[in-house]
């Protein structure tokens, strides 16, 4: 069986049951936003009550503003902070996959000094962490994969891939979302689907919108064999997208 997580879209009550009773992973997103961090300590102690059945977790880091190739040192240690932060979140919770954002927003920062500070920012940040935790950083407004196959390919660590983002790839790049998988190839461990109409970020149950998701889901088998599919889908139509990927032969 393909190996499928369900992102609890900040909706946790409502979608660990059916990861409960359909087999799949959590990806935890309740706590992408720092200035909440003093609920986090009883919302971690109540969310492990709850998933002693769930044995694959996912947890997606903070996001907002962060730069970890930024040519500013201070904007750097924040960075890294809320990345550090986000961290021990992930280890409370026993999650093995860690989402971040690439972070490369076109035309603030010629992409050859980006990404030297980009990888010695990772090759610090990666010192001291287990061999059993995958770190996937995702595009977001990346207009093609080609710097995020840079980044990867020379910060050479196994336990560093891509998540790609089929939604931001669709309404945020200039690059078909098939070229996006074929560049990426086996570099893609981890998978956000979902579906616009490629104007904007509209998370839609799997089949609509724009997307070709037969074509995708055939694409991620062939080039990305290995990778892990999250469904991040607005929370009414995870249903519906489960189903379709049952249906159509991509989970059994």
């Amino acid at each position: 069986m393909k190996s499928l997580i369900i992102c609890d879209n900040d909706e946790f009550d409502i979608v660990f049951p059916f990861c409960i009773a359909e087999g799949t992973g959590i990806e935890f997103q309740s706590f992408w936003d720092p200035t909440l961090s003093d609920e986090y300590p009883a919302l971690i102690e109540y969310q492990l009550s709850k998933i002693k059945g769930i044995a694959t977790r996912a947890y997606h880091e903070p996001f907002g503003d962060l730069n970890c190739g930024s040519y500013d040192p201070l904007i750097r240690e924040v960075s890294r902070k809320r990345m550090s932060f986000g961290y021990r979140i992930a280890q409370k919770l026993e999650a093995m996959h860690i989402i971040f954002h690439h972070g490369y927003v076109p035309h603030t920062s010629p992409p050859k000094n980006w990404i030297p500070r980009f990888v010695q920012f990772w090759k610090s940040f990666l010192e001291n962490k287990p061999d059993n935790v995958y770190f996937h950083l995702e595009n977001l407004l990346e207009i093609s994969p080609d710097i995020i196959v840079e980044t990867i390919d020379t910060i050479s660590d196994r336990r560093v891939n891509a998540c790609l983002d089929i939604g931001h790839a669709n309404c945020n790049s200039t690059t078909h979302v098939l070229k996006w998988i074929e560049k990426l190839g086996d570099r893609i461990g981890y998978v956000h689907l979902h579906g616009n109409d490629g104007t904007e970020d509209q998370h839609l149950a799997i089949g609509k919108g724009t997307i070709p998701f037969h074509e995708v889901c055939g694409y991620l088998d062939h080039y990305s064999p290995k990778a892990i599919w999250a469904l991040e889908i607005e929370t009414d139509g995870i249903k519906e997208s489960f189903r379709w990927l049952k249906e159509n032969g991509f989970v059994t």
